[in-house]
């Protein structure tokens, strides 16, 4: 009877709690790290979306307003920008180191003062007439000299001028490069090696071109860019030269651009700077250059 009673009672020890484990098992703790933090997980979406937010604010501060997304994150390779001579004229942007103002989105400088076209206009392609007009007309690109209809060479329509060639590019219908001046200076130079200018920084009225290694100052300088500048002329392919023109028998400075000649005249105070008629050499051929032998520019200290 006592030993029976002795099993019923409990013992004191036996009220005490279970020790706790010197371990926490592995298994609750793979489930505490599967489950977030309460809230966690929209405190992230929301910081990542209000930082993002900053971002495109300041970015559309400081593009006054107005900005495309898909042109800021476009990764394109620039390694391949125009930096030789080729047909497409390239832009005033296309890194030679030389900017142009233009003039091919301004008035009609063909046109007289009573805003109507010259008389011999009607022998001007239709499809040439209105940049020619645009673009200076008779002062850079001189009368037609081919009667109509369009020449063409190799699947290229054009017609020449006293001093241009303007061509047809209808796979660039629709842009400023429809219409594009031939580049008559290389052809009427071919052959002549032109002694290149050492590179200097660019400065008020002195320009480097990359592209050609050659230099723009002066005179010749204002003429390009104010009248159309690489999309008209080209980029130089010499520096400043000594040539007798035939038209006087007389030296004159001159310098030669892909797309023509520029000729100083300083005695004609209305144009000191004109463009040479290479346009009637080439198709009539009836002259050639008359350079002075040329020789290695003089350096331009590289900083001013």
């Amino acid at each position: 009877m006592s030993n029976q009673t002795e099993d019923l009672l409990v013992h004191p020890h036996d009220l005490e709690p279970d020790p706790e484990p010197d371990e926490i098992p592995t298994a609750i703790l793979e489930e505490d790290e599967d489950q977030p933090t309460k809230g966690m997980t929209l405190q992230t979406i929301a910081f990542g979306l209000g930082i993002f937010l900053i971002i495109l604010l300041v970015l559309l501060i400081a593009s006054g307003g107005s900005i495309n997304l898909f042109k800021f994150f476009q990764r394109g390779d620039t390694s391949n920008q125009n930096t030789t001579l080729n047909p497409l004229l390239p832009s005033s942007q296309g890194g030679s180191g030389i900017q142009s103002s233009g003039n091919g989105s301004g008035g009609f400088y063909g046109v007289d003062g009573l805003g109507t076209l010259p008389n011999y206009s009607v022998e001007i392609a239709p499809e040439l007439l209105g940049y020619w007009a645009k673009n200076g007309g008779e002062t850079v690109f001189g009368r037609p000299i081919s009667p109509l209809p369009l020449l063409e060479e190799n699947g290229r329509k054009f017609q020449w001028f006293e001093r241009a060639r303007l061509e047809l590019w209808p796979e660039h219908a629709g842009t400023k490069y429809e219409v594009q001046p031939g580049r008559i200076g290389i052809e009427f130079t071919k052959g002549l090696d032109f002694p290149t200018q050492e590179f200097f920084v660019n400065r008020p009225g002195l320009q480097y071109s990359e592209v050609t290694q050659h230099g723009l100052r002066g005179a010749f300088l204002d003429f390009w860019q104010n009248n159309g500048g690489v999309d008209v002329f080209g980029y130089p392919i010499s520096d400043e030269l000594q040539e007798v023109l035939p038209e006087d028998k007389a030296f004159h400075t001159v310098q030669y651009f892909e797309r023509a000649r520029f000729e100083l005249h300083p005695n004609d105070a209305n144009q000191p700077v004109k463009l040479g008629l290479l346009g009637t050499g080439l198709y009539k051929q009836n002259s050639q250059p008359n350079i002075i032998e040329p020789i290695k520019p003089t350096a331009v200290p590289v900083t001013p």
